[in-house]
């Protein structure tokens, strides 16, 4: 089976999560990236942000073409390396996870490994899929729940989280909650639309008045809470 190769164009001035990301981050900063793909963020972070980036990435292939933005490059599994064998302890100003965690079967194994890495003042810097979102709530009511090459339902997703259940991961692993930010998407938009725009409006109503009906994703900022 060919690996699905993610490749996503960085614009600053959008909403997607991507460019909320960068916004937390401080231009001349440290970074560990997990999990960047062909280095389109990296590339980002480095080019336009003046950021020095480590990364890491299970796929070789897509490593390679990542390489050349990475001052430090880690080939290999985030749930089977262990980051203190590879990366410098407290040298890192943000660790960033940018849909990366719901690929993994534990993440809190790997996040609990962040608050070594960082600096006193270091955050980890997360976006997350939403299971909460309304479209899927749809698309379940309807009966299916199809995976596909990416989206919320991207056929490698292991785990699946809400709000509430990823604070909570974060809190019990001794993070301390900085921010929150919804990654809004309209139902119109999303993947969801197109054989669920058939059903009954005053469902789609109730649906989409819920807290977090239209929040795509989740932008996390998170510090050790013991630092």
């Amino acid at each position: 089976m060919v690996s699905h190769i993610y490749q996503r164009k960085v614009n600053p001035d959008s909403g997607d999560s991507l460019a909320l990301i960068a916004r937390r981050i401080p231009p001349g900063s440290t970074v560990l990236e997990l999990g960047v793909a062909t280095g389109y963020f990296s590339r980002f972070l480095t080019e336009e942000m003046g950021c020095t980036v480590d990364g890491v990435e299970r796929d070789p292939g897509m490593a390679e073409a990542a390489r050349q933005w990475c001052r430090q490059l880690l080939v290999g599994d985030l749930e089977r390396e262990r980051l203190a064998d590879h990366f410098q302890e407290e040298v890192y100003d943000a660790i960033i996870a940018a849909d990366v965690l719901e690929h993994l079967y534990d993440p809190g194994a790997v996040l609990s490994q962040a608050g070594r890495l960082l600096k006193p003042e270091g955050r980890v810097v997360i976006s997350i899929p939403n299971t909460a979102y309304g479209g899927l709530i749809l698309d379940l009511i309807a009966g299916s729940f199809q995976y596909r090459d990416e989206g919320l339902l991207d056929r490698t997703h292991i785990r699946f989280y809400t709000r509430a259940s990823f604070l909570g991961l974060l809190e019990s692993l001794g993070f301390e909650i900085e921010s929150v930010e919804p990654v809004q998407m309209a139902f119109e938009q999303s993947e969801f639309f197109g054989r669920l725009s058939r059903l009954p409006v005053p469902l789609k109503n109730y649906i989409f008045s819920r807290p977090d009906a239209c929040a795509y994703q989740f932008i996390v900022e998170a510090r050790p809470a013991a630092r």
